[in-house]
């Protein structure tokens, strides 16, 4: 692929020889010669020859774009598109109780429940398995080893990564009293929603309601490893990171982020538009709109100041 033919791709204007082929497209450390690269800050040192950037680099040829973040949005973009040709494998089992829509594509050994309703478009991977009445959207994508339990609700547009398990029994248990008390389960019937645009990373787990209903807003990301328990409401457009943890019946708003391995206790709940920091636990209710950090979480200004004098006492 030539210059020219990317700066169409992403509306940009190219300078220089714009007819250079492209060897590979990588971060501005590892480029060299004719490779491309994107420099978000002009400062940025490469080897490489081709860039995308808000104005033109002296020596170089390149495409100048007004924002070079959502170049290399749409460019990346363009380039994974991928066509899967509609298919259902003889090797998958599928209930007599399914239709199937002839957009869909359902890979080998995928295995689906009794009475599930599939949406147009949906890809089904390699060994999923798809619980009994459970419900699944238009163009969703649930890639292999995934496991969606009976009578999850799953919107359009959702993606699910590998190995992820929706709708599980929760974490929930009654103790029973006198001398041979012991931990007996608590049988969980609700269900787990996924509105959406929602997308689910590879090793989550989200529980089931015990009553009622576990909810994922529209448009949530959540990244890998996270657990969510049983009737947890989050919001829309939440960011949820690696290897977080949400006890059962919080809540979070809209605009929630929760940093790297943050975890929040049960029964809180987070305000819109708060950013809890990697590392932080949450264990009472906290306001909207600020962000917070430590164990347990405060304010992140009130941690820094108690940092500092910490430290100056220190010295």
């Amino acid at each position: 692929m030539k210059l020219f033919e990317i700066a169409a791709m992403i509306r940009g204007k190219p300078y220089g020889r714009s007819d250079r082929a492209i060897r590979h497209i990588l971060p501005p450390d590892e480029a060299q010669g004719p490779d491309l690269t994107f420099l978000f800050d002009q400062r940025t040192k490469t080897h490489s020859s081709m860039v995308i950037s808000s104005r033109p680099v002296k020596d170089k040829s390149g495409i100048v774009v007004p924002d070079p973040r959502r170049a290399m949005f749409e460019l990346l973009r363009r380039l994974s598109a991928r066509v899967r040709l509609p298919s259902v494998s003889k090797l998958s089992v599928v209930d007599p109780s399914v239709r199937i829509p002839r957009s869909c594509t359902i890979e080998p050994y995928a295995v689906i429940g009794e009475n599930v309703r599939i949406g147009r478009g949906t890809y089904l991977g390699a060994h999923c398995v798809i619980g009994a009445h459970a419900v699944i959207g238009d163009h969703c994508d649930i890639h292999a080893a995934a496991v969606i339990c009976g009578s999850v609700l799953i919107g359009d547009h959702v993606i699910i990564n590998a190995h992820s398990v929706i709708g599980k029994q929760g974490f929930g248990y009654y103790r029973s009293k006198g001398n041979r008390s012991r931990y007996r389960r608590m049988e969980h019937i609700g269900k787990v929603v996924i509105n959406d645009f929602v997308e689910i990373g590879s090793g989550v787990t989200i529980d089931r309601g015990t009553i009622g209903a576990t909810v994922i807003g529209r448009g949530t990301k959540i990244d890998n490893l996270v657990h969510i328990a049983h009737n947890v409401k989050i919001g829309q457009n939440c960011m949820i990171m690696g290897q977080c943890g949400i006890a059962g019946s919080s809540s979070l708003g809209d605009n929630v982020v929760l940093c790297g391995q943050t975890g929040v206790s049960d029964h809180v709940t987070i305000g819109s538009n708060a950013v809890v920091l990697a590392k932080s636990a949450v264990f009472k209710s906290i306001p909207g709109q600020k962000r917070y950090s430590g164990i347990p979480a405060r304010e992140h200004t009130a941690v820094l100041r108690a940092l500092a004098r910490l430290y100056d006492q220190g010295t």
